[in-house]
């Protein structure tokens, strides 16, 4: 996962990691940033398909729409279910239900669950949402597996309240429950022993602070903390002779010094970096200071 402040370099370290990796293992890249540009990296447009990019590089740019079509193919069907053996509602009872706050959040991790599960790749490289919503998402898998508990209490109790409604068998809806109570602990299971992070920060004030915060978040949930990365720092010979730049330059190397000082893990420093960033040798330069490897 790479997470952080929104503008920090999310993207363009996930793809660089991703590049990298796939030079020998199958890998696949999945954004979730509202403000992602993947397409604009690989010239490609997504939707909700994965597309092949490069060699062992799949992509695939998942947008809430996108997230909320899955969704429902895969949760459709087992949500009515539970729904109208309560209640006399009509399959539209799922248009409603897709307004539900933090519902393509909590889809999203199980997107990622099942890419695991199904054994294609050797990397699933993530590009997050910025800070707010990817702490939430992660807060909201927590409550949904503890609330899952008290849910088949509560259906029974409905059961009792509506029972002149028309129903179906007793055990279908209880059982569908129980198997998404099972599917979050699966989720929640693979976080934290499969799942490691990034934490992708800019030199200044506002980013480094937000970095530190996720970072203590980050473990809360029993999540690897890879490090953090500092995006961004100009390079000395850039700012001579020129006052501005220098007094910039100052500045960033304070908040690094300070991210160093406070972080609990590694920090990588990637430079300011002159001309398309979006090229494969700029992204792979980024990847080689972010792993230490040697160029192929």
């Amino acid at each position: 996962m790479f997470t952080g402040k929104g503008g920090v370099g999310k993207t363009t370290t996930s793809v660089a990691t991703a590049l990298l990796f796939s030079q020998h293992k199958r890998v696949l890249l999945v954004s979730t940033d509202p403000a992602g540009s993947l397409s604009n990296i690989f010239n490609v447009e997504f939707g909700d398909k994965i597309v092949n990019v490069d060699k062992n590089l799949d992509v695939i740019e998942l947008t809430r729409p996108a997230i909320l079509k899955l969704w429902r193919k895969r949760f459709g069907d087992e949500v009515y279910t539970v729904v109208s053996s309560l209640f006399p509602v009509e399959r539209d009872i799922l248009d409603y239900l897709e307004g539900a706050p933090g519902l393509d959040e909590e889809f999203m991790l199980d997107y990622v669950s099942e890419a695991v599960k199904s054994k294609r790749y050797d990397y699933i490289v993530w590009d997050t949402a910025p800070t707010a919503s990817t702490l939430n998402l992660l807060n909201i898998q927590y409550l949904f597996y503890s609330h899952l508990g008290e849910a088949q209490k509560l259906y029974l109790s409905l059961k009792g309240v509506f029972s002149k409604i028309k129903r179906r068998p007793e055990g279908e809806p209880l059982e569908l429950i129980k198997s998404w109570r099972k599917l979050t602990e699966h989720v929640l299971n693979m976080l934290s022993t499969d799942a490691s992070t990034w934490i992708v920060a800019n030199p200044e004030r506002l980013p480094v602070e937000q970095a530190l915060f996720i970072g203590k978040s980050i473990t809360k949930y029993g999540i690897e903390l890879n490090g953090y990365i500092l995006n961004r720092i100009f390079p000395e010979d850039v700012c001579k002779g020129n006052d501005f730049l220098k007094q910039k330059r100052e500045q960033q190397l304070k908040w690094k010094e300070n991210l160093i000082k406070r972080a609990d893990a590694q920090v990588k420093i990637i430079p300011e970096m002159m001309g398309d960033i979006t090229r494969k040798d700029k992204l792979l330069a980024i990847a080689h200071m972010l792993y230490e490897a040697k160029p192929t």
